[in-house]
């Protein structure tokens, strides 16, 4: 399924097919599953890959409500990804590495104001790390953390929002009821399995994608 221009940077690799999982952040399996996309699915589809130009790969950003604390993670996943496009799936990852800290009993005590401050500082850390950052960091922290800042309306939203509720309306439209869930060109594929390895992954680009 094609993407809105604004979230372009949600797709890992290009080609004619494509595979999106539904990933809510703060999902233990939809950790799983990107470490393993990460390692396995990656070097297949990107420069160099077997599968380079024939098969891209979609995070269909889907929080559940259960979750209390994931809609301020795929707000900050959205602000910095359009951005800083490159880097979102890596922001992606911290984000998966460090959300033990933000299920329900043990961020129960967060304020929305402080978990933003943290995803924020998140995002400034990897930045850093990769070279991004140009002048003072408290410069590009408060840039990324006013985009978080609900402005338009006592009730409003802020600048993720609109591709927000993109998101959710697509994965509703889609049934999909939970995390990670896989459809490959717009058909859902029930085998998909968070806990795939090197060889399921292989296997299964083979039967599906071709050589």
């Amino acid at each position: 399924m094609s993407l809105p221009k604004s979230l372009t940077f949600l797709r890992q690799g290009t080609g004619d097919q494509t595979l999106d999982i539904y990933l809510d952040p703060l999902c233990p399996f939809c950790a799983k599953i990107h470490k393993s996309l990460t390692a396995n699915v990656l070097p297949l589809i990107t420069k160099g890959g077997k599968y380079e130009g024939k098969i891209g790969l979609v995070a269909r950003l889907y929080p559940q409500p259960f979750h209390y604390f994931a809609v301020f993670h795929t707000e900050a996943l959205i602000v910095f990804g359009k951005l800083y496009p490159t880097l979102f799936w890596d922001y992606l990852g911290a984000i998966f590495k460090t959300q033990s800290e933000y299920f329900n009993q043990a961020a129960s005590k967060l304020t929305p104001s402080e978990t933003r401050d943290k995803l924020i500082h998140l995002a400034v850390d990897l930045l850093e790390k990769n070279n991004k950052i140009d002048g003072p960091k408290s410069k590009v922290y408060g840039e990324l953390r006013d985009k978080l800042d609900v402005k338009s309306s006592p009730n409003g939203g802020n600048e993720a929002t609109d591709d927000f509720k993109y998101l959710l309306k697509v994965g509703r439209q889609n049934s999909v009821q939970v995390t990670p869930t896989a459809i490959l060109n717009g058909l859902k594929d029930e085998s998909v399995s968070s806990s795939w390895g090197k060889e399921e992954w292989e296997k299964w680009f083979s039967e599906k994608v071709g050589a």
